[in-house]
C-alpha cells in the first residue's frame, strides 16, 4: 500500500504502511502582530518563531506514543506485535492552511493568554509561549509547562467542543491530574490521542488503533 493519507480540516495524517509509522502535520498560516512600541517582525524573527514552535511541539509530542494495531488488515497483522509510533509537527504555509495562527510580539515580561478556537480553526500565540511556566499546586507538587506545546494539544482535538478541553478547570474530570500537558504539566495521557485515533480508525479497513504505550 505504501502510504494511506487522510486530509482533515485540522491536519493531515499519513500512515506509512511499509515502515509502520504515522505522521501527523498541521499547516499553519501566520498573521504577525506587534504590541507597540516594539518593532515590526523581521523575516528572521518569523522564521525563528516558527522553528522554535516546531521544535517544542516535536519535543513534547513526537515519538512519545506508540499505537496498537488490531484487525484482519495486512497492515494490522504485520505490525500488531510491535505497534507503530507517531510523529507530529507543524508546517509554515501561505495558502491551503489548516489553521490561521496569529502571533503577537510582546515584551519579555508580559503575560498574554493564548488560545485555540477549534470551530474557527484559529490559534493565538505570543513570543513568550516558549518560556517554561511553573505551577505550584501544593508543597512538593510543582509542575512545569511550555505553553506552545499545551496549545498544540488543543489543536489536535483536545477541545471543549469535543468535551475534552482544558483539564485545569474545576469542571474537568481530570482537574487533579496536574502533570497532564492539558492541565499544567508536560505529560501525555492516552486520552490526548482520542481525536487522532478516531480519525485513523477510518483510514484502513479492518484495522483499529489504540494507545499501546507512552
Amino acid at each position: 500500500m505504501g502510504h494511506v493519507v487522510k486530509e482533515l480540516p485540522w491536519c493531515v495524517i499519513d500512515i506509512d504502511t511499509t515502515e509502520g509509522r504515522i505522521f501527523l502535520q498541521e499547516r499553519w498560516k501566520y498573521t504577525w502582530m506587534v504590541q507597540p512600541p516594539l518593532s515590526d517582525w523581521t523575516l528572521e524573527e518569523k522564521r525563528n518563531f516558527h522553528n522554535r514552535a516546531d521544535r517544542n511541539i516535536w519535543a513534547a509530542w513526537s515519538n512519545r506514543a506508540r499505537f496498537n494495531v488490531s484487525g484482519t488488515a495486512a497492515f494490522a497483522r504485520r505490525f500488531s506485535a510491535r505497534g507503530v509510533p507517531i510523529n507530529l509537527d507543524i508546517r509554515w504555509v501561505t495558502a491551503n492552511e489548516h489553521w490561521n495562527v496569529t502571533v503577537w510580539k510582546i515584551p519579555a515580561n508580559q503575560l498574554r493568554i493564548s488560545n485555540v478556537n477549534w470551530n474557527a480553526r484559529t490559534i493565538e500565540l505570543d513570543t513568550n509561549d516558549f518560556n517554561t511556566r511553573e505551577f505550584n499546586h501544593s508543597p512538593g507538587n510543582t509542575t512545569r509547562q511550555v505553553p506552545v506545546a499545551h496549545e498544540f494539544g488543543h489543536a489536535i482535538g483536545n477541545t471543549a467542543v469535543l468535551n475534552r478541553g482544558d483539564e485545569y478547570k474545576n469542571t474537568s474530570p481530570h482537574a487533579n491530574d496536574h502533570g497532564s500537558i492539558l492541565h499544567s504539566g508536560n505529560q501525555l495521557r492516552d486520552r490526548h490521542f482520542t481525536t487522532i485515533i478516531d480519525a485513523m480508525n477510518t483510514m484502513i479497513p479492518n484495522c483499529t488503533f489504540s494507545v499501546r504505550s507512552l
